[in-house]
């Protein structure tokens, strides 16, 4: 994606101070980077998504999260501006959008970005003024760095979907942001039988022999043996993992097949032409619901136009890429998995970890290895197409893999004292998992451990793979 990609994280336990301010920098210059494309400020005080805090928040909320945490671990004794690191200490996960209704008394850009600039003076100070070689474990006051500096590439991550869903005009691609190559359709090919795709998806007399047809894709699928695999990572892990990682759960697998690319946009075209979404036999009861209060017909990046269907990448409109992953929510992977029928669903945690492996042996972290969408390899996801000797393609990176199983926490779990409720409020089944990381992960949410939750109608650079099992 650009000449120089983000490094991976410090190794622990011994970090030289210039390799933590190194990690430092690239973190902050991440989101500095993110947020230059927005050229119409008063977007700024905007959702994007009704469900989040206007973009203002994200700006200034990693910054708040350095100082809250480093206050904390007794790293520094004051904050900046009472005022703001309250303000901007917390965010938002809303069961509905009328939970942030009313909200007012947001500062402006401009005086988030000097705050997050004097913020970052602190931090650096603190850092400087630290031994030249730190040694960093869970325990000591220095994982609150490493916590606010992977706290950061989280929210780089989930900021750039939230761009992704403001107006094009609001928006100028930053400079060295470059997309995967696409096989999106030509005019001519998308005006040939895919114009009227979505347009016609919005009647409702759609024929019953196209519902009871659903599509035969044409790629194999692999066959995964009867297994035992270990959720989680063990003490001592040579980088920072959150709360939620730490802990060893010994799952038995049982042998299912899985399909060799992940499901792409040219296969769920498919379902939408079909009329899936006006087929209440295909959705979970809560993602009908969903579907008919949001009036949705398409996957939310997704746009009809006089040239058929198009495509929004982060700051552009393409002519759809077929064969990249399709990015939906959890409801709209469920909804597809059910129009596949023959026992086909979403994978198991253990599952999606057995698949990880056929590519990735247990001792290898995702981020040692170059060949997967990771660490903003490209600046969207690519093709999910199986090459060279891989039996399957995109088992990690490209874009996140909805799970189907709820959030859950593993043996053992402690949530860590400088941030209690980074998971713990979380577990449940108002929470649906992904694994695997996407094109935006970098540091530590590149990891393979990473486990990742939202709610069943967000969305993120989220997408899925069928499975189902062998018996």
């Amino acid at each position: 994606m650009t000449e120089n990609r983000p490094h991976q994280p410090p190794r622990l336990p011994f970090v030289e101070r210039g390799q933590l301010l190194c990690y430092l920098h690239e973190t902050w210059a991440l989101t500095d980077w993110l947020f230059s494309s927005v050229v119409d400020r008063s977007l700024f005080l905007q959702r994007p998504d009704p469900l989040r805090n206007p973009l203002v928040f994200y700006l200034g909320h990693p910054a708040a999260f350095y100082l809250n945490k480093l206050r904390l671990a007794g790293l520094l004794e004051d904050g900046l501006d009472d005022e703001l690191d309250e303000l901007l200490a917390r965010g938002v996960d809303p069961a509905h959008r009328r939970e942030l209704d009313g909200q007012g008394g947001w500062p402006s850009a401009e005086v988030v970005w000097r705050y997050r600039d004097e913020a970052r003076r602190l931090v650096e100070e603190v850092v400087e003024r630290g031994p030249t070689t730190l040694e960093i474990d869970a325990s000591s006051p220095y994982w609150a760095i490493l916590m606010a500096l992977e706290h950061e590439r989280i929210h780089f991550e989930t900021s750039s979907v939230l761009l992704r869903q403001a107006p094009l005009g609001a928006l100028r691609r930053p400079v060295g942001w470059c997309y995967a190559p696409s096989d999106g359709p030509s005019t001519s090919d998308a005006t040939t039988g895919r114009r009227e795709a979505l347009a016609s998806s919005a009647q409702s007399q759609t024929s019953s022999s196209a519902l009871d047809d659903p599509t035969q894709e044409s790629d194999a699928s692999v066959h995964l043996p009867e297994q035992r695999v270990r959720v989680g990572r063990g003490a001592g892990a040579p980088i920072f993992g959150w709360d939620n990682e730490f802990g060893e759960l010994e799952c038995a697998v049982t042998a299912f097949y899985a399909s060799r690319t992940l499901v792409r946009n040219r296969d769920f075209l498919r379902f939408v032409e079909a009329g899936g979404y006006h087929e209440p036999r295909y959705w979970s009861a809560e993602g009908w619901r969903w579907r008919t209060e949001q009036r949705a017909l398409a996957p939310r990046f997704w746009r009809q136009s006089a040239d058929g269907v198009r495509y929004r990448a982060m700051f552009d409109e393409l002519a759809l890429p077929l064969s990249w992953p399709v990015e939906v929510n959890h409801y709209e992977a469920e909804a597809y998995c059910a129009y596949r029928g023959d026992g086909w669903r979403l994978p198991s945690e253990a599952e999606q970890l057995a698949l990880t492996q056929l590519t990735l042996p247990a001792a290898v972290d995702a981020i040692d290895v170059d060949r997967f969408n990771l660490n903003l390899r490209h600046g969207s996801p690519r093709a999910s197409v199986v090459s060279g000797d891989e039996p399957l393609a995109d088992a990690f990176g490209n874009v996140w893999q909805w799970l189907a199983d709820d959030f859950y926490p593993l043996p053992g779990f402690r949530p860590h004292r400088l941030y209690e409720d980074f998971s713990a409020p979380y577990f449940g089944a108002a929470h649906k998992m992904m694994l695997g990381g996407s094109w935006a992960s970098t540091g530590a949410c590149a990891s393979r451990f990473y486990r990742l939750w939202f709610r069943p109608y967000f969305y993120q650079h989220a997408g899925f793979r069928l499975v189902r099992s062998a018996e």
